[in-house]
C-alpha cells in the first residue's frame, strides 16, 4: 500500500492511500489493512490508528464489526 501526504490549496493535511490489487485480495480475504498511530506520526499527520475493512455492502461490515461485538454508530444512510 502507497501512504503518502500533502497539504490541500487551503493548508489541510491530506492523506493518500494507494490500494494495489493485493492488497484489495486481502481485503475482500477478511484481512483488514492496519495504518499505526506511528506510521501516522511518522507522516508528520494526528496520532490515531486507521482500519481499511472491506465489506460487500456497509450493512455487510456493520453485521460483521457487532458480530464480534464492536459497536458502532453508524452516520447518514446505510444500504
Amino acid at each position: 500500500m502507497i501512504k503518502w501526504t500533502a497539504r490541500n490549496k487551503q493548508g489541510l493535511p491530506v492523506l493518500f492511500l494507494g490500494l494495489a490489487g493485493e492488497n484489495v485480495t486481502r481485503l475482500a480475504a477478511g484481512e483488514p489493512i492496519l495504518v499505526t498511530a506511528a506510521v501516522m506520526a511518522e507522516m508528520g499527520l494526528p496520532a490515531m490508528e486507521i482500519v481499511l475493512h472491506y465489506g460487500r455492502t456497509e450493512q455487510d461490515i456493520i453485521s460483521e464489526l457487532e458480530s464480534r461485538g464492536v459497536r458502532i454508530a453508524v452516520r447518514g444512510p446505510v444500504d
